[in-house]
């Protein structure tokens, strides 16, 4: 890889930059090569290569490249009648392609709607309702897993596929179509995670868009020898920002995409980045693997965006960086793609001390509070809403003003998480508010049972908590998996996880099973687990563990 150094911009430019009121998430490129003190050097390599136009396959890239491909495709989509507010829906194989299409949209003062390359068949298709986009640009087999209910749709009026048009003819945009954006306008829509539902498509407008990648810019300084590694999926708001601060920074950068574990171990090992961004199902993944000598001693920080990653997993990945060299940090960043940004940021090391579901502190982009559901402030140490205020906060749900509205309180965004600040300030995330388990001996949250639960008990690797029915009451089930070869018995899992849990003060386990595949520990397209999936499973608890394979499944509960 052959990735330079020289485009990292000065203090002094990115200053400038930063001050530059031009500056939005539909001038990006622009304004890149206008401060970039080496346009033509490349600093973005992509692992999967984009079709270019000409033909053939493209892996490196400087801001030059990307300005004539993104030009190209701009002139392309203006050839399909496409028009500024115009909608269209983009679902490619994961790469940074999606970044590509997000830019040439948004220079026509189009809206691109990025649909996860793993979306499902009903997700997709209620994100290209819900949008009404004019059209959608795709590939063959994504088009025909939508089948004929896309044709029942309101939109989209074309569709062109990836085989087809791998890519333009080379081409200018002429500047009468060049779009001229104020803060407000929308540029993109990309959607929640849908953990607690279908996901939602959100909005980003020109300015709240670059409001993260601004901040960074007089906040942080790129060392010559730094190279970020983006592992999310290239379709989801946490790549994108990053990819737009890589661009406006000249930081060299590895447009990777949504990982396993193994994957993420073998592209650290080919690439040596110093920083590597992903998400925590695949921080998880990586923590049980058997990793060689020195296979992550490149690394200096890691970073994950969403839910805050357990400690079991972040500690098991901190060990493996050669003990002579110092301790790399994880920046347990919490966001979500309402909110724009890693807007709270706890940063851990091996010498940390545990700290059970502790997000951190807000940086000074925004504002967090702790809210009571009449909107006024919670008391220090007080459960409540978790609000967050700032320019990277989300205009809105995209056709769902009522959603949009419900999502506000007392001038703040919820964030749909439960959480209270003690009094050095620290904020801790205990659950999602739609997953705390009311039970007759009062509510536990799920997610800080789970915390512990991996803490404390070796054998686990990863579980989720939910609630289960049987005679008319909720009780708590988990569903869990195990590392390494060796399979114990539920009951022993069981027995394990009540015992500690009895002796910390927190609500027992009714039962508890062990995951034999996906379907046992089912996760959505950005690897959380689907908790709603699971009560439902759970539903008829008592039912359930009669039907269920005993080899499996351990309960402390008469299942008839």
């Amino acid at each position: 890889m052959t990735l330079s150094a020289r485009t990292l911009l000065p203090a002094g430019l990115r200053a400038r930059l930063a001050a530059d009121p031009g500056l939005g998430g539909g001038t990006v490129l622009e304004s890149a090569l206008a401060h970039s003190p080496a346009p033509d050097a490349p600093f973005l390599a992509c692992p999967r290569p984009l079709p270019v136009c000409g033909g053939g396959l493209r892996g490196e890239f400087s801001l030059l490249d990307l300005d004539r491909l993104v030009q190209s495709w701009a002139v392309w989509y203006a050839d399909q009648g496409v028009r500024p507010r115009d909608r269209v829906a983009v679902q490619l194989p994961d790469s940074f392609a999606y970044s590509v299409h997000l830019h040439a949209l948004a220079r026509l003062g189009a809206i691109a709607v990025l649909i996860n390359s793993k979306a499902p068949r009903e997700t997709a298709l209620e994100l290209i309702r819900r949008t009404e986009p004019v059209g959608l640009y795709t590939t063959r087999d994504r088009l025909a897993a939508l089948g004929g209910d896309l044709a029942r749709l309101p939109g989209p009026r074309w569709t062109e596929l990836a085989e087809d048009v791998p890519a333009p003819e080379a081409a200018e945009l002429p500047g009468r179509l060049r779009f001229r954006h104020a803060p407000d306008d929308p540029v993109s829509i990309l959607h929640s995670s849908g953990t607690t539902g279908v996901p939602k498509p959100v909005v980003q407008t020109h300015a709240s868009s670059v409001a993260g990648p601004r901040f960074r810019l007089t906040h942080a300084t790129d060392a010559p020898h730094e190279l970020m590694m983006a592992a999310q999926p290239q379709s989801h708001l946490g790549s994108v920002v990053y990819a737009q601060y890589a661009l406006l920074a000249g930081t060299p950068m590895v447009a990777l995409y949504d990982p396993s574990g193994p994957e993420l171990l073998a592209a650290v090992q080919e690439h040596r980045p110093t920083s590597v961004m992903a998400f925590a199902h695949a921080f998880a993944e990586l923590a049980e693997l058997d990793a060689p000598d020195g296979a992550l001693d490149s690394v200096d920080s890691w970073v994950t965006m969403g839910d805050a990653i357990h400690e079991a997993h972040l500690k098991a990945i901190l060990g493996r960086r050669a003990p002579d060299l110092p301790s790399a940090v994880f920046y347990d960043r919490f966001g979500a793609t309402e909110l724009g940004w890693g807007v709270m940021v706890h940063p851990r090391s091996l010498g940390s001390r545990r700290n059970d579901r502790c997000i951190g502190r807000p940086d000074a982009l925004s504002e967090v509070v702790v809210l009571r559901r009449d909107g006024t402030r919670a008391d220090t140490g007080e459960v409540g809403l978790l609000g967050v205020k700032g320019p990277t906060v989300t205009a809105g749900y995209w056709n769902d003003s009522d959603t949009t509205y419900r999502s506000r309180l007392a001038g703040y965004w919820l964030s749909g998480d439960l959480a209270y600040q003690d009094e050095a300030g620290d904020f801790y995330q205990l659950d999602r508010a739609v997953d705390a388990v009311e039970t007759a001996e009062g509510i536990a949250h799920s997610v800080h049972m789970e915390e512990f639960l991996l803490s404390e008990v070796p054998a686990l690797a990863d579980c989720a908590v939910v609630g289960g029915g049987t005679g008319g009451r909720t009780v708590l089930v988990a569903v869990v998996t195990t590392g390494g070869t060796a399979r114990p018995r539920p009951e022993t899992l069981l027995a394990s996880a009540n015992k500690v849990l009895r002796e910390a003060g927190h609500q027992e386990l009714a039962a508890l099973e062990l995951a034999r595949g996906g379907e046992d520990f089912p996760q959505g397209v950005t690897g959380k687990v689907l908790k709603r999936r699971l009560r439902e499973k759970y539903a008829e608890l008592d039912r359930y563990l009669r039907d269920c394979d005993t080899d499996a499944v351990a309960w402390t509960l008469d299942a008839g």
